[in-house]
């Protein structure tokens, strides 16, 4: 998935968003150390040119890049492409400067390897979020180096295949442009170019996150395109098209916007009609204060802890659940997110404090106990910097006690803190239970 911070989280939740899934990653290429430089970024990207074809949900996505070697000297890499979680990805193949390039297809668990290695190595947890996918790897040399102040150049083209999924008439393609943001230079040129055929009708195109051209040939097929210029790109590519065969296509679609309170979409094709509901929820915030908290991180926690009850509706119930060796709740129960509780919820926080070891499992048993199972959403904001040292600490047994406790189909959204985080737990914690994982520096400024 993409990478998430605690206010995106915070948007995702109140839009309720049933259509959520990991995406894959783009590609990087991580530079072998040199002499004398401890830490070497990934190469910056200077273009990033995507074709999609998508005929009948069978889609080709073809990639052309190039990386620049901003040193003077040639640089050794390893180019990396972790794979869709879900997709059915075949005919994976890849083109340095027009010669097939032998790389690798890696099972999770040998994957899991390499980013975790080179996340030690960059002092980066970004790659973290990748961990559980399997992987493309090859190794990439010659990068040429940096000549009269020029940066050297390296071209990679890259296709995959897989199957674009739908749902009740409405398909969802994703490529991901967010983890561009390891380029350490804006690029110069996106473009992405999309060119669409089904055998139904095509009603509604649109993309929540980008703004889009699209040219329809007839009912059958359309062109759609996006185009940027010196630009990191801050979110994927999400496209949304309809089929039907009806005279009028009528599709429901819920959708988070960066920054916006949640609403539904009604898609309707030729015309489009959009409606807005706030939807009342059930959330409890389940926020680590063991003693590894201490400082920055646990006032990082507060704040946004702080900004997410403050940004409650009123026909929400929460509560909070601070955890160390033992847990402290605000309330026995969900509390309506009603001004005073809101206000009794804030003196609450201001008075956490840190110490003492890492009970997950307690933490996470007690907050699915007060779910109560009705029609709104029962949701978990998880946070926590460390592994679970007391109570019980064998991660399969977490694994279990929270799935079988997890009976009112509760979704459990994950933050990783830090660089000694068990991203095998945290990230099982969020599939199994429908939610997403993130993971962030012990520094870092969750809202960023």
């Amino acid at each position: 998935m993409k990478s998430f911070r605690l206010f995106e989280i915070f948007v995702l939740l109140l839009c309720i968003s049933f259509t959520i899934g990991l995406v894959s990653a783009d590609g990087i290429i991580i530079p072998e150390p040199i002499p004398d430089i401890e830490h070497i970024p990934p190469l910056a990207i200077k273009y990033h040119h995507v074709n999609v074809t998508i005929d009948n949900q069978y889609a080709r996505t073809e990639i052309d890049q190039v990386f620049l070697n901003d040193f003077y000297r040639d640089l050794e890499g390893t180019y990396i492409f972790p794979l869709p979680e879900e997709a059915s990805i075949s005919k994976f193949s890849m083109y340095v400067d027009n010669e097939e390039l032998v790389g690798e297809i890696l099972e999770k668990d040998r994957a899991r390897e390499i980013y975790e290695s080179i996340v030690r190595r960059l002092k980066d947890p970004a790659l973290l979020e990748y961990v559980g996918r399997n992987m493309f790897k090859a190794r990439v040399y010659p990068i040429p180096a940096k000549k009269n102040n020029i940066p050297g150049e390296k071209r990679i083209k890259l296709s995959y295949e897989e199957i674009v999924k739908c749902d009740s008439g409405v398909c969802r393609y994703v490529y991901p442009l967010e983890p561009e943001r390891f380029s350490s230079k804006p690029l110069e040129s996106v473009v992405i170019t999309v060119k669409l055929k089904s055998n139904q009708p095509i009603k509604t195109i649109y993309s929540p996150t980008h703004e889009i051209s699209i040219k329809r040939k007839d009912d059958y097929s359309a062109e759609i395109s996006y185009e940027g210029e010196n630009l990191l790109p801050e979110k994927d590519f999400e496209l949304y098209y309809t089929l039907s065969e009806e005279d009028f296509g009528v599709n429901l679609l819920t959708h988070r916007g960066s920054g916006e309170d949640g609403f539904f979409m009604l898609m309707v094709a030729p015309k489009q009609d959009i409606k807005e509901k706030i939807i009342a929820k059930d959330m409890v915030f389940v926020i680590d204060t063991s003693g590894s908290m201490s400082g920055k991180k646990i006032e990082q926690a507060k704040n946004a802890l702080d900004f997410c009850i403050k940004n409650l509706n009123e026909d929400d119930r929460f509560n909070i659940i601070t955890f160390e060796s033992n847990i402290e709740k605000f309330s026995d129960k969900l509390v309506s997110a009603d001004p005073e509780e809101v206000s009794n919820a804030l003196d609450f926080v201001n008075k956490i404090e840190s110490r003492g070891g890492t009970n997950i499992n307690e933490a996470l048993l007690e907050a699915l106990k007060m779910m109560n199972g009705d029609e709104r959403p029962n949701i978990i904001v998880f946070l926590t910097d460390g592994k679970p040292t007391v109570g019980v600490r064998d991660i399969e047994k977490i694994l279990e006690n929270v799935e079988n406790a997890n009976t009112k189909n509760t979704r459990i959204f994950v933050f990783g803190v830090g660089y000694e985080v068990n991203t095998h737990l945290l990230d099982k914690i969020s599939q199994q239970n429908k939610g997403v994982s993130e993971y962030v520096k012990p520094e870092e400024d969750i809202f960023r």
